[in-house]
């Protein structure tokens, strides 16, 4: 006679199902939220969340191998176990030598319901008042032994066959006592799991949304310790390490006639970000930016800059101009391999071509 015990797990490998796909769905958005994609991939997060999205496509398809897998297989003197999460192990039917049962008040949907509203520790303090309750067992535990080692655990909630099977130990039990502690409990595992793993994933999404971070600018400032020869009047513009300029007249002509102050620079999707953001004012679009970038070959989003000055002194023969400090702002792009300088000022609207020295 052969027979197989299977768990009606329908509703759980759906509920499975749903999540992981809810999550697949929710991870792969967040990597591809503009607002968030290139951040991650400055802090080097992005293969976090990859490896999150990964687990879940894991578990997508572990379910269908959860609703293929029996949980007990009888063949005439052969039964195998198939634990859930482990190897199958198969064993002569004589070789059970005792069975020992329990029984389950626990009401999944009362603990759920419980759950939800005040956390798992409802949900146990419910499931624990049943018990002390005396309410009638939801399900029964059975464990079967071979001598002192446990073979397998099952509970009978929504079990088929597992009745059937049941007679069949019994039968070959019938003249042998208990041999085992019959209180084992069933592994916690796949609830831990199903528990932990979104736990987890949600922790690290919201930690990574509320740590603060600092922007590493030393590594995006292509200015920082370069010098600028403008292709127009030949004015000479340089940029120091500390975020301090000069825009020097003439070349060689450092004490007279020349702007300085501080400078903020921004490159690549962070410039854009900064332009239609930190620099609302002049109404200039994302979507602008990307029709200039569309209709240039040498333009595109990596090279595209954008970055303000502050400026805190013009000299002019001798004399300060500048009653307090203002602010200029350009945008534009860096071309022939970081070598040419091509930018409009937008307060002014002059262009600017400057080649690096």
């Amino acid at each position: 006679m052969s027979f197989e015990v299977r768990v009606k797990n329908g509703a759980r490998v759906a509920a499975l199902r749903i999540l992981s796909l809810v999550m697949i769905g929710v991870l792969v958005w967040f990597l591809n939220w503009d607002l968030m994609a290139d951040t991650l991939r400055e802090e080097g997060a992005y293969w976090v969340f990859i490896a999150f999205t990964g687990i879940f496509v894991l578990f997508f398809a572990l379910s269908f191998y959860i609703a293929r897998r029996p949980r007990i297989k009888a063949d005439g003197q052969t039964v195998t176990f198939y634990p859930l999460w482990r190897r199958s192990r198969t064993v002569a039917l004589s070789e059970i030598t005792s069975r020992g049962e329990k029984f389950d008040y626990s009401d999944p949907k009362k603990a759920a319901l419980a759950g939800a509203v005040g956390g798992g520790l409802l949900a146990y303090a419910v499931t624990r008042r049943d018990a002390a309750g005396l309410k009638p067992p939801q399900a029964t535990i059975y464990t079967y032994y071979s001598g002192a080692r446990k073979l397998f655990t099952i509970s009978s909630r929504n079990a088929q066959n597992l009745e059937q099977f049941n007679q069949l130990v019994t039968a070959q039990l019938a003249e042998r006592p208990p041999q085992a502690d019959p209180h084992a409990k069933p592994s916690r595992l796949p609830l831990l799991c199903a528990i932990g793993i979104p736990a987890a994933c949600a922790l690290t999404v919201v930690t990574f949304l509320l740590l603060p971070r600092e922007r590493p600018r030393e590594q995006q400032d292509f200015l920082a310790g370069t010098a600028w020869i403008a292709n127009n009047d030949g004015s000479y513009w340089v940029f120091e390490p500390d975020h301090t300029f000069h825009w020097y007249q003439t070349k060689g002509i450092t004490d007279d006639n020349y702007f300085a102050g501080t400078y903020e620079f921004h490159m690549g999707s962070d410039g854009i970000k900064y332009l239609t953001t930190e620099l609302s004012q002049y109404a200039v679009t994302e979507e602008e930016i990307l029709g200039v970038i569309a209709r240039a070959p040498a333009y595109n989003v990596d090279n595209f800059v954008c970055f303000s000055t502050t400026n805190q002194s013009f000299l002019r023969n001798g004399e300060e101009q500048l009653d307090q400090p203002n602010v200029s702002s350009y945008f534009g792009f860096l071309l022939l391999d970081g070598t040419y300088l091509d930018i409009a000022n937008m307060t002014t609207g002059n262009y600017y071509g400057f080649t690096k020295e």
